[in-house]
This record gives C-alpha cells, structure tokens and sequence, in this order.
C-alpha cells in the first residue's frame, strides 16, 4: 500500500483525530511507542517526529519514566488551525461551539464597527462581493465558501492585524455552524437576509448599526446551532435506531473529553 506524499503529516492528523475523538489513550496515556510502531507500521523515527509535533501542539506531553501523557484541552493550542479542524469534527465540538460563538460575541461585532469606519474602499466591496456571490450561490458547498469569505472579508477590513489572525476561529466555528444547520431554502434566505444589513451598514459607514446587525447574525448562528444539536440528541435516542450500549459510549467518551475542560 503506497503512502501519502507527506506521510508525516497524515499521520500527525490521524492521531491527532484519535486523541481528540477520545479514540485513543483513554486512560491518559499515549500507547508506548513500540505499540504506535505496531500499529501504524512505521519506524520509531516517525513515531518520535509524530510525537514532537503532538508536543508541540500542547496536546501531549512527555518524560522519564511515565512516557507520553494526554494533556487537558486547557494545554491545547486551541487556535492552531489543525487543532481546530480536529475539534470541531469530534464529538467535543458540542460543548467547545459554546465558547467559540462567545469569543465571536467579542470580536466580530467590534470588527463589523471598525470596518465601517476604517474600512477602505476596495475592502468593502469585497465584503459585498462575497454577500453577492452567497446570495446567488446554488449548492451548499459554494454558499459555505462564500459565507466564510463574508466574515474573513469583515475581519480584514476592520484594519486590526490581530483580529485578521483569528480567522482559523472563525473558520471552525462557521464549519461547526455549517455541519449542524439544516441548510434548507427558507434558512440560506434568512441567512443572506441578515449578512445583507450587516454588509449594508458598513458600506453605509454606520458603525454602531454594523454592530448591532452582527450581534443579531451571530444570534441567528447560535439558534441554528441548538437546533442542530436537539435533532442529534433525537437521532442518536435508542428508539431511533441505535442501541444503548453505542449511546452509552458516545456519552461516556463525551464526559471523559468535557470534563478535561476543566482540569488545570
């Protein structure tokens, strides 16, 4: 069986999705080396360099003796787009969506503000240009990529170099938005509707509207978001098809992973 190009890279993002999946070291502890070497069939060289980058990445930690530790999400380099990615596609997106949306409620409604008073020409037509291209979009693939392009759009034009860099933010909660929305006619319409008054009041220069109309968006994205999680809650009731046993060790994984929010 061929490898990927840069199998260290896929293996960083196997394993990365194991830890964070609770799929792997659920007694906090990483598998011994000699046991990734086993099972991933690699040589210990790769295994260490996995390892470094893991390190690196807070989301374990090793020495003498006790060997690689699975670190609390606390350690975690939480805004490394990779760590993101992995965690908005784990089940530990249900309670880590909460405090995205909350780190959204403080940065893109000031953003949306600041775009309307420093935002240059050209970076608001390019907010606009996004919403143009959302609204006429006909898949949903193309109406996520546009809908991200708003609010990166947003990010660039309030002219604050350090909310452009949180974009890797945006980008997960927006993908964990995405996944649990139902995507219907009826919500893409009100979707566009409400990206529409905020793109209006920046190109209008009313920054205290600009704020308010996000407020309100980041509002609708909370909303589509419990709903989303009510209709998984149904689909995953034993009557519906899936047997206690699997809903028991979904919601076990879940609480070993939620309670390590917590830890220090």
């Amino acid at each position: 069986m061929s490898r990927p190009p840069n199998f260290h890279s896929h293996l960083v993002d196997q394993l990365g999705r194991m830890i964070v999946g609770g799929q792997i070291g659920h007694d906090g502890a990483l598998p011994r080396e000699d046991d990734l070497v086993a099972r991933f069939g690699v040589s210990r060289t790769v295994i260490r360099e996995v390892t470094k980058t893991l390190q690196a990445l807070g989301l374990i930690t090793t020495g003498p003796r006790v060997g690689s530790r699975i670190q609390p999400i606390s350690a975690w380099r939480l805004l490394d787009p990779q760590v993101m990615d992995w965690i908005t596609d784990a089940d530990l997106a249900h309670g880590f969506e909460r405090d995205l949306l909350e780190l959204r409620g403080m940065i893109e409604p000031a953003a949306a503000a600041l775009a309307a008073e420093r935002g240059t020409p050209e970076q608001i037509e390019a907010v606009t240009t996004a919403l143009a291209e959302m609204a006429g979009s006909s898949d949903k693939a193309r109406h996520e990529a546009m809908d991200f392009r708003f609010h990166e759009a947003i990010l660039q034009a309030s002219g604050n170099i350090l909310l452009i860099q949180l974009q890797p933010v945006l980008h997960a909660v927006l993908k964990a938005s995405f996944r649990l929305s139902m995507h219907d006619h009826e919500r893409a319409q009100a979707s566009v509707a409400i990206h529409r008054h905020v793109a209006s009041a920046i190109a209008e220069r009313r920054p205290d509207q600009a704020r308010e109309a996000m407020v309100a968006l980041l509002g609708i994205a909370r909303a589509d978001m419990e709903r989303g999680h009510a209709r998984a809650g149904q689909a995953a009731d034993p009557e519906r098809g899936l047997t206690r046993k699997t809903t028991e060790e979904a919601q076990n994984a879940r609480q070993r992973r939620e309670m390590g929010l917590t830890r220090a």
